[in-house]
């Protein structure tokens, strides 16, 4: 089993890390809102701040993970997460930062780091055994999956029964815990020279990747924000949306480690875009769904799916672009899974002022299939079955003239 030889000492601390780099990231929208409440900042005051931790994170990860190909991974990333504990810090105990003042140190925790996603990835290559490196990003997906499980819970126990500020206490405090962490595991450096002269335009050869994260994300937020008006045009209990959520996690959590226990058949990248697909044949069906029942185990199915999905995106990245743009590559994917949550929050509020639940549903899922669509427009093999095609070519002449 995959699991059994992948927790070495090393393995185990990167686990950590990531776990705790994961949280402050997963708390912060929840916890700019109840910042907002308890202060005189208001929700649009907390919105506005969540708004600016994630713009700046889509923008600081890909430029930021850029600086990771010829410097040290761990003094760039420990002086990024130092950076976001200290933005952290200083909403937990400033009385009452004016509202530009919290703005820009939201921003501030946001961009600082946000290349951190990408570079722990790229080094659990190095840290993890080769034959279980998918095993090891199926655990950074579960992680992940259950630090965002966790975060709502955490969040408001912190902000109602302590203080609005606590949450951001925590954040800095699990930052800080990553940063440490980083010194315990062995230093990764990218290449000696400048490599691609034009590294960001070089990793965005691989869209179809990136249109695959958008799409996912796409389909994620637009069920997770329709769902409440959906129990409710559908007359079932709008309570019920917590709990029905709740189970769409859990089943992420249990996809990811079914996924990393063992090698499926097929390449990486069709396997992505057909769990893609039952994923978004899922999402529709729940907008016929007539019974409570039929709508958490539809969205079980499609949890179940979206570690799955999530992973083997990562190991086509991985396929398409060489080592010194990995981490890059990731940050972008990152981005690029934030732009399409945005897209489909701000689509969705729109459509459900003018039509019904089940119909932004299926705009939704509709939507996420033509993205989807676009990424089999252009299928790139893998990097060294690429490299040998070419070697063949210029071979050829020689043969012939031989």
């Amino acid at each position: 089993m995959p699991y059994r030889g992948l927790f070495t000492k090393h393995v185990s601390i990167w686990a950590e890390v990531v776990t705790a780099s994961r949280l402050p990231v997963a708390m912060a929208p929840l916890a700019f809102l109840f910042y907002g409440r308890g202060t005189d900042a208001g929700y649009s005051g907390g919105a506005a701040m969540a708004a600016a931790y994630a713009i700046a994170e889509a923008i600081g990860a890909p430029l930021l993970s850029m600086r990771l190909r010829t410097r040290p991974y761990r003094r760039e990333i420990t002086a990024g997460l130092g950076l976001s504990a200290v933005a952290f810090a200083l909403l937990a105990f400033l009385p009452t930062p004016d509202a530009a003042l919290a703005v820009i140190l939201a921003a501030l925790a946001g961009a600082a780091a946000a290349a951190a996603p990408g570079a722990l990835r790229t080094m659990a290559e190095d840290l993890a055994p080769q034959k279980h490196l998918h095993a090891a990003l199926s655990l950074e997906s579960t992680l992940n999956m259950a630090a965002w499980a966790a975060s709502p819970a955490l969040v408001s126990v912190l902000a109602l029964q302590s203080a609005p500020q606590t949450p951001f206490l925590l954040a800095a405090i699990a930052t800080l815990a990553a940063t440490a962490g980083l010194w315990l595991l062995p230093d990764k450096t990218g290449a000696t020279d400048e490599g691609q002269r034009a590294p960001l335009k070089q990793a965005l050869t691989a869209w179809p990747v990136y249109l695959t994260s958008i799409a996912a994300m796409y389909l994620l937020a637009g069920i997770e924000l329709t769902l409440p008006a959906l129990l409710q045009h559908r007359e079932l209990p709008v309570t019920y949306s917590g709990p029905i959520l709740t189970g769409f996690t859990l089943a992420s959590i249990l996809g990811g480690l079914v996924y990393g226990a063992r090698i499926w058949p097929g390449s990486v990248e069709r396997q992505s875009t057909l769990l893609l697909g039952i994923m978004i044949a899922g999402v529709a069906a729940t907008a016929f769904a007539s019974t409570w029942t039929v709508i958490a185990a539809l969205l079980a199915l499609t949890g179940l799916l979206q570690a799955a999905v999530l992973i083997t995106r990562n190991l086509t990245l991985r396929e398409q672009l060489p080592a010194d743009l990995h981490p890059v590559g990731y940050s972008v994917l990152y981005a690029g899974s934030g732009i399409g949550y945005g897209l489909s929050a701000a689509a969705t509020g729109l459509l459900l002022t003018v039509t019904t639940p089940d119909t932004v549903v299926l705009i939704a899922t509709g939507t996420t299939f033509l993205l989807t669509a676009a990424t089999c427009l252009r299928r790139r093999p893998p990097r060294d079955k690429q490299r040998s095609a070419d070697i063949q070519r210029q071979d050829a002449p020689l043969l012939e003239e031989g």
